[in-house]
């Protein structure tokens, strides 16, 4: 096995280090965030909880602030040194939310945690791994996606070191996890495969033919796939306007969904046990999908898989607010995650694709920039709609309409044509 993994191609590798960085990132900072929020939110009775969703909220605004930037560091610095500032910092807002006292307090250390999350998230580590391949880059990048994935196993796992120590110990545990886990993941990133006298996918560089002649069997193939449109050019396309347009619409919305996932299904007569078994559930029942889309990327057009799962993700969020029970709490989250869990290998595929992988961080953070302003708006309006109503239901159903918008968007979406 070890000798397997050695004379691995070394950006399968990459992709490895990958999904262990979602792994943690995604089920302590993001799915797993909901479990802690619970928390913060009954510490603190005297929040109200519109007041208490300012904090993700102001996470999110810093978050799509700094993204162009992070963009920016992962290819002018490369995804290695970006991940390991961004672990750093995100160990060290973990630390400092268990010593939270105000609210305020709690709107700086979300401030400093966001620009952790945003500087190590797996998207930095798919931009690398998406350098090192080209015909099998679906591929690549659905194991990157397993990451998070996988990362409930880890968000359920916070319920029960809240239960045996405290919340504010486990926000320590979760910071020192950063530093001891993730920092060695990032180490293994590097640039491109061309710097190490390697080719794409693992490629050999070249064979010979009868007449002698040595020829790059692979130098179609790349001449295809590898795009080099200048930043400027993309900024002044309607084909990315309209990818930003629909990314802000799927994954904006999203968020106010998985921040609200434990206290709406405690609202639903849910206990906190079980809620966590669900919060479980709703990413490791994706990780079949996760890998078939990626292999689906490879074969079929992005924007249909894409388009696919959007209308399972608009079914779903549906399904989560008409849910009375935990069976239902589990097959809506199931149809969520899985919706999530094929758009995400799919749509960072199709951006590789349309625009190159020189640009991919800043064409990725400009995106996800965008992406923060409902990524702010949502979690706000859940939180200011349950205080009205004291239900989550009208929230989650016009979150849903609001999704359903980014469909037609990703289906009439056309490549971009390079001056």
């Amino acid at each position: 096995m070890l000798k397997k993994y050695k004379n691995m191609f070394y950006g399968w590798k990459m992709a490895i280090a990958g999904l262990g960085i979602g792994f943690y990132q995604d089920g302590t900072s993001h799915y797993g965030f909901t479990v802690f929020f619970d928390q913060i939110l009954m510490h603190f009775p005297g929040w109200p909880q519109w007041a208490v969703s300012i904090g993700p909220s102001l996470q999110r605004l810093n978050s799509g602030i700094l993204a162009p930037l992070t963009g920016y560091m992962v290819d002018h610095w490369g995804p290695r040194r970006t991940l390991l500032l961004g672990f750093i910092v995100a160990g060290l807002a973990f630390i400092l939310l268990g010593m939270i006292q105000t609210i305020w307090q709690f709107y700086v250390v979300l401030f400093i945690l966001a620009f952790g999350s945003s500087a190590g998230a797996y998207v930095v580590a798919t931009a690398a791994v998406s350098n090192w391949f080209s015909r099998m880059r679906g591929r690549a990048i659905s194991i990157v996606v397993l990451g998070p994935g996988l990362s409930g196993i880890l968000a359920a796992m916070w319920v029960p070191v809240i239960d045996l120590t405290d919340w504010r110990v486990a926000c320590v545990i979760a910071g020192l996890g950063f530093w001891i886990f993730c920092i060695p993941m990032a180490l293994v990133m590097k640039t491109r495969p061309e710097d190490y006298g390697l080719l794409k996918d693992g490629d050999i560089p070249s064979i010979k033919v009868e007449d002698g002649i040595s020829q790059d069997h692979n130098e179609t193939n790349k001449a295809a796939s590898d795009v080099n449109i200048p930043m400027s050019e993309i900024l002044r396309s309607r084909s990315y306007w309209q990818y930003v347009a629909f990314g802000a619409l799927s994954v904006g919305t999203q968020g106010g969904v998985v921040l609200f996932l434990v206290p709406a299904l405690k609202s639903y007569g849910i206990s906190l046990a079980v809620s966590g078994l669900i919060v479980l559930w709703f990413t490791v029942s994706s990780i079949p999908i996760r890998l078939l889309s990626g292999f689906l990327s490879d074969k079929l057009d992005k924007r249909f898989v894409i388009a696919v799962a959007l209308v399972l993700q608009v079914l779903g969020i549906v399904t989560f607010g008409a849910t009375t029970n935990a069976l239902m709490g589990f097959v809506s989250a199931a149809m969520i995650g899985c919706a999530i869990g094929m758009r995400n290998p799919a749509r960072l595929a199709l951006q590789a694709d349309y625009w190159g992988t020189s640009v991919f961080g800043r064409v990725a953070g400009i995106q996800m920039g965008v992406a923060a302003i409902p990524g702010i708006l949502t979690p706000m309006f859940v939180g200011l709609v349950f205080d009205i109503t004291e239900s989550y239901r009208l929230a989650f159903f016009v979150l849903a309409g609001l999704t359903s918008i980014s469909i037609p968007l990703v289906l009439t979406l056309k490549p971009p044509r390079p001056n």
